[in-house]
């Protein structure tokens, strides 16, 4: 059982993708906007740390926050973002936002193999350290 709320959106390739099929890793659950001037930074910053512990059991699940499919396709292929990225492309009325309370971008939950959220909006050094304690 997990102690998520469940997602499940289409990727680029219009899969459906559920956030739940990830139980057993430790997710790092990412909510963002291409259209957002920033996305190269953070996603830069996410790149080195899901290179580094993806062997290891960590996945990551992005969640674009964006009504342009096309916008969202480029930013995703421009940065080449190596993890699941999805979207309803439904923007500030997408439901995930509702069901985990996000009321600015970008925002994150980390959630560890037994599927509890351990950890909320953590960057930087403090997101390492916290996915270094669950992996």
């Amino acid at each position: 059982t997990t102690n998520f709320p469940e997602i499940s959106m289409p990727d680029m390739y219009g899969k459906e993708q559920k956030l739940s099929s990830l139980e057993v890793k430790v997710i790092l659950l990412h909510f963002w906007s291409a259209a957002v001037g920033n996305s190269s930074s953070f996603n830069a910053d996410l790149k080195s740390i899901y290179n580094k512990y993806h062997d290891q059991g960590l996945e990551i699940f992005q969640v674009a926050i964006d009504t342009s499919k096309a916008l969202w396709l480029n930013t995703v292929q421009n940065q080449q973002l190596p993890w699941i990225s999805v979207s309803d492309l439904q923007g500030q009325a997408s439901s995930s936002l509702k069901s985990y309370n996000i009321t600015k971008l970008p925002a994150n939950y980390l959630i560890d193999r037994k599927g509890n959220i351990v950890a909320k909006d953590l960057t930087g050094e403090k997101l390492e350290a916290e996915i270094k304690k669950h992996i």
